[in-house]
Formats: C-alpha cells, sequence, structure tokens
C-alpha cells in the first residue's frame, strides 16, 4: 500500500495549467532572443564573438532521511568541466547566478517522492506537467536567464535530462552529477542543442562523449536566451 498523498483532480488541472503557461511563455521568449536579441550569434554564433555569459546553479535536493544525495563538493569537476568546455566551444564564461555564491547549494525544501525519482526522455515532458514540474518550476534560482539543475535519487533511464529549451532546469541523479560531463551536457540541451552521433561530440548520449561540437552548434549554443551579454 502507497503512503505517498494522493493529488486530487484540482491540483492535477493546475499543473496542467501551470505547465501550459510556462511552457508557451518560455517558447516564446527563446523565439524573441533567436530571432531578435540574439540574431547576431544566430547567424554568426560560429565566430565565437564576443564572449558571452551563462549563469548556473545546482540545487542538491535531500533523500527521504533529510540527507543531501550528493555532497557539493562532488559537483566540483563537473563545474570546472562546464567552464573550461564552454569557454573553449562557445567562448561564454559560466558564472554562478548571482555574485559571490557557490555554483551549488542543498535545497533546504524538502521534495516530493515524484521529484526525487522522476522519469528521463519522453517521461520527462509528462512530468513537466505534473508535481515534479511545478516543484522544479518554483525552485528556479531564476527566471528564463539562469540555468538550474537539480540533483535528484533516480532518473528512469538515465543519468541526466533536460526539454530543452521548454524549461529553465535540468536534472542529473548522483552518477550523472559525479561525471566530469554530464552537467556540461545537460545545460548544452537546455540550450537548444540535440544529440549527435559522433561520440567525439558533447553531445553524444553517453558518459563516452568527447568535448568537441560543430560549427552550427555554437550558433544554436550562443543565441539561446541562457546565453547573455550581461
Amino acid at each position: 500500500m502507497s503512503l505517498r498523498p494522493k493529488i486530487n483532480i484540482t491540483a492535477k488541472i493546475w499543473y496542467i495549467i501551470e505547465a501550459l503557461a510556462r511552457v508557451t511563455v518560455r517558447s516564446f521568449v527563446e523565439s524573441i532572443h533567436r530571432l531578435v536579441i540574439n540574431i547576431f550569434d544566430t547567424l554568426f554564433g560560429f565566430l565565437n564573438w564576443p564572449e558571452k555569459k551563462l549563469r548556473v546553479k545546482v540545487f542538491i535536493l535531500r533523500d527521504p532521511q533529510d540527507n543531501p544525495v550528493i555532497s557539493p563538493v562532488d559537483l566540483d569537476v563537473a563545474v570546472e568541466y562546464v567552464k573550461r568546455s564552454f569557454k573553449k566551444n562557445f567562448n561564454t564564461r559560466v558564472l554562478p547566478h548571482k555574485n559571490k555564491q557557490t555554483f551549488a547549494e542543498v535545497l533546504q525544501m524538502k521534495p516530493p517522492h515524484e521529484v526525487l525519482y522522476t522519469k528521463g526522455s519522453i517521461g520527462a515532458l509528462g512530468e513537466e506537467f505534473k508535481i515534479a514540474g511545478s516543484f522544479f518550476a518554483s525552485n528556479l534560482s531564476g527566471l528564463f536567464y539562469p540555468v538550474t539543475a537539480f540533483v535528484v535519487l533516480d532518473i528512469d533511464h538515465a543519468s541526466g535530462c533536460s526539454l530543452g529549451p521548454l524549461t529553465d532546469y535540468v536534472t542529473l541523479d548522483a552518477d550523472g552529477a559525479k561525471n566530469t560531463s554530464t552537467l556540461a551536457h545537460e545545460i548544452a540541451h537546455a540550450c537548444g542543442l540535440w544529440h549527435q552521433r559522433s561520440k567525439s561530440n558533447l553531445l553524444w548520449k553517453t558518459f563516452s562523449r568527447g568535448d568537441q561540437v560543430k560549427w552550427w552548434q555554437k550558433n544554436i549554443f550562443r543565441s539561446s536566451r541562457h546565453v547573455t551579454y550581461w
């Protein structure tokens, strides 16, 4: 017998309405950035000029025993990789969301079961319209521009997941968070990039991925709303 509280129909409908509003607004904002504000990078992003900025925050969730899923120091290698890779490939400087803050911290709010045990791939899209999507959206480090990563206990059939430009967050399980390149891979998804068939590419789907990108990936990445001049 499940001990999880049941969600009534009114709450379910509200989660759907919230998610539709979030997706619609973010899609509009993304289009404005790619077609107007960041049009130079949409066309000439492969030039990698001038330097741009991307702000990132990682929130580590607590398990049912109130222990952090991982320690913030477990993310040090992944964060340094993000900084090096994005500077080299996209001439983008990665910064904490707010000055003088750390990249990673433990989120104090207790997450529901559906958040700690979430889904990957197409299942993640369904979760965006449920309690998990509502929780993630309510705990973002900022709207539209920063990318917030949440470290959860388990992601069904994945170690990391992103819904691309539809949301402002990505999810990682403990293995994904501790892996060198997965955080960079998922943030790249959030900035509009999709999987590639080359193992040397940052968007290769497994841990064996490399650190290379193609010229047109620079255009897509640099024109994302998450990648700014300020």
